[in-house]
């Protein structure tokens, strides 16, 4: 793992902040909470760019997250929706310039939110739509399709908080869903593989439009397009105020923009159970209801699968 004068020093080499302002101490790094190792460069308080490295969970599953943004970042360049990769000769990190804007999870006005659930809309249509290189990885399926847990989640089935999902698994309605969800996998389109708040950066233009901006690709690759657009509708639902359905705008403007995915009982149904496990990881006992709530959900979604 770089230190943060190893990454500086980097910082410098590739041209992000000038020399004499480090030396001044007004370039620092900061780490960034995330699933994998990422430090923000920040000159004057401003963020100038990113550089990831692969943390723990990464390297139990075995997944080169670093590899894996650095091809995709370098395959959506022409689409103006993600950081644009920094190149750089070490192995082991992958370096990106800052995306403008801020967290979808911190944007709170509905004038805001409304446009940008349709931009969302049309970048995964146009993500999806984008004609990859050849270089670029299969993504990784989502664990709920694994015949087992992820090294990486071991840790996670000895929680009280984590039972009712680990039981929700043997299910047999449900895992009859997952295998076909499964068995229906196709590595057929470009997918960001994590959407989510926190992945989807908003900016308003200087003429005053709302644009939608994607970060953290290491999960993404070729793969499902469902995966994604059923996380935006879930992601939406959660953000959605009485009479305000984000969800429907970003999927009206999906399927106008001609995105090749559709909403699947399935894919609802792993997308409850993937966030049923990160709010009992988070929560804990505490969020028991809302693990409820969702595996809820998932058993719903699963009855309506259709062979």
């Amino acid at each position: 793992m770089a230190s943060s004068p190893s990454l500086l020093g980097a910082a410098v080499r590739h041209g992000l902040v000038p020399v004499q302002d480090v030396r001044a101490g007004r370039v620092r790094v900061r780490a960034v909470s995330r699933s994998n190792a990422v430090h923000v460069i920040e000159h004057d308080g401003s963020a100038k760019g990113f550089v990831k490295q692969a943390g723990a969970a990464a390297r139990l599953d075995g997944d080169d997250t670093v590899a894996t943004e650095s091809a995709v970042l370098r395959s959506v360049a022409p689409l103006d929706l993600a950081p644009t990769l920094i190149l750089q000769g070490g192995p082991g990190s992958v370096w990106m310039t800052a995306l403008p804007g801020e967290e979808l999870s911190v944007v709170r006005d509905p004038a805001a939110l409304r446009p940008a659930a349709v931009d969302l809309g049309r970048a995964l249509a146009r993500l999806h739509r984008h004609v990859t290189s050849g270089d670029v990885p299969e993504a990784p399926r989502p664990w709920p399709l694994w015949e087992h847990l992820p090294p990486s989640m071991a840790g996670g089935t000895t929680m009280a908080g984590t039972r009712p999902i680990l039981e929700a698994l043997t299910d047999p309605v449900v895992r009859r869903a997952l295998d076909l969800t499964a068995h229906h996998w196709r590595p057929s389109h470009l997918i960001h593989g994590d959407i989510s708040p926190g992945n989807v950066i908003v900016r308003t233009t200087a003429a005053s439009e709302v644009r939608v901006g994607l970060v953290d690709f290491e999960l993404g690759g070729r793969g499902c397009p469902e995966h994604d657009l059923v996380s935006a509708a879930s992601m939406l639902d959660d953000l959605s105020m009485p009479g305000n359905d984000l969800a429907a705008l970003c999927l009206q403007a999906y399927w106008a923009a001609c995105g090749p995915a559709m909403v699947t009982p399935g894919w609802r149904c792993v997308r409850a159970l993937l966030t049923a496990w990160q709010v009992a990881l988070t929560l804990g006992e505490d969020g028991a209801d809302d693990v409820s709530r969702l595996l809820t959900g998932a058993l719903d979604a699963a009855e309506k699968v259709v062979p």
